[in-house]
């Protein structure tokens, strides 16, 4: 019997986060084929459940943030010289890294093993500016890696000027299957207005509460699921504009897919992404979606008035256009729900293992 090829995906931590959904939900696909691990660099909770076929590697057990520019440069050696001894080890063949500053301690420890590595963006570049340490570094190694997986052509093109194009793959996010497999046919929805994400400016929830507050809400409700910085100051809007009896906080919520269920319409209104998986997950529940044309990733999953609303950026106005356009309009609801359903059948999980497993064999 052929020994299998025996890969890592490192990754900082496995808290919440898009990233590291991403990491479990490909560790648990690869264990049919590879011997996989999964080396995090800090050990914290998690809501994810790696199989058990895999194998987790904690490097450290809590994260200790540095004082100075000398021990950001230690404490990240120390990191390399615990990837290699876990790399040597466990004899892995490949080296898989998600996120800029691991992706960067995965090339620099890639050069030392002399293994073969890829690397995973998940953030627009533009938007989400690493500090001066990580942007040198990140501008050094990256050329030397095997492979950089991004999520749109937006990013892509940003990498291209550093990176050789053939280096550069556009691979999307994937959707869970099991998560997937309580998804509820759309028929009788409850008359829910449903945004999930993390409560901050850039994800913009403000624009959704107060363009709800301006329509014929009587038979409606908001919810807001997720949590953050912003959570009380959006609580103390909704009683300004007289609508707290008519919006929900849910907080972070382990069982997202009851609320895709139940909702009718789903908005999106992040300033900026690197790919939004919140608006893929509704859309392959099949939810009438509205989003707002931020780069990047939305326009690449919803085409605007055929399977979805794409709306400008912090446009109100034409937001509230559109609420009352799926709110008043079953049928048209109907519409984009059977075709959310359709396009969004490639980012379905079996899709994109193929594509990273073609890339992982042309590499290892």
């Amino acid at each position: 019997m052929t020994q299998k090829k025996k890969i890592a995906f490192l990754i900082p931590s496995l808290s919440t986060g898009g990233a590291e959904r991403v990491v479990v939900l490909l560790a648990n696909k690869f264990i049919e084929k590879f011997e996989v691990f999964v080396i995090v660099l800090n050990k914290t909770e998690t809501v994810y459940s790696v199989d058990k076929e895999a194998t987790i590697i904690y490097l450290q057990e809590k994260y200790l943030p540095s004082s100075s520019l000398f021990e950001a440069i230690k404490s990240n050696f120390v990191y390399v010289k615990k990837i290699c001894k876990t790399v040597k080890t466990n004899q892995i063949d490949i080296l898989i890294g998600f996120t800029t500053s691991v992706n960067i301690l995965t090339i620099i420890s890639s050069m030392f093993l002399n293994k073969p590595n890829l690397i995973s963006e998940r953030n627009n570049p533009d938007v989400t500016v690493p500090n001066i340490f990580w942007r040198n570094l990140r501008k050094f190694s990256y050329p030397f890696t095997s492979g950089l997986i991004v999520q749109t052509e937006l990013i892509k093109g940003y990498y291209q000027k550093s990176i050789q194009e053939n280096k550069i793959k556009i691979i999307p996010n994937p959707i869970d299957e099991i998560m997937l497999s309580t998804r509820k046919d759309y028929g009788q929805r409850e008359n829910i207005i449903l945004t999930v994400g993390r409560l901050d400016k850039n994800k913009n929830q403000r624009l959704l509460i107060e363009a709800f507050a301006n329509l014929n809400v009587a038979n409606w409700k908001l919810v807001i699921a997720g949590d953050g910085v912003l959570r009380e100051e959006y609580k103390e809007l909704t009683v300004s504009l007289g609508i707290s009896d008519k919006v929900d906080f849910v907080g972070i919520v382990n069982n997202v897919s009851d609320y895709y269920n139940k909702a009718k319409i789903f908005v999106f209104t992040s300033q900026s992404e690197g790919f939004p998986n919140a608006l893929l997950e509704a859309m392959a529940f099949g939810l009438p979606c509205i989003s707002t044309d931020c780069p990047s990733g939305p326009s690449e999953i919803i085409k605007n008035n055929e399977n979805g609303y794409l709306v400008e950026v912090n446009n109100r106005r034409q937001l509230e256009r559109r609420l009352i356009n799926l709110m008043d309009n079953p049928e048209l609801c109907m519409e984009f729900s059977a075709k959310a359903l359709t396009s969004t059948v490639k980012f379905n999980i079996k899709e994109v293992y193929k594509q990273w497993d073609t890339l992982i064999l042309k590499i290892i």
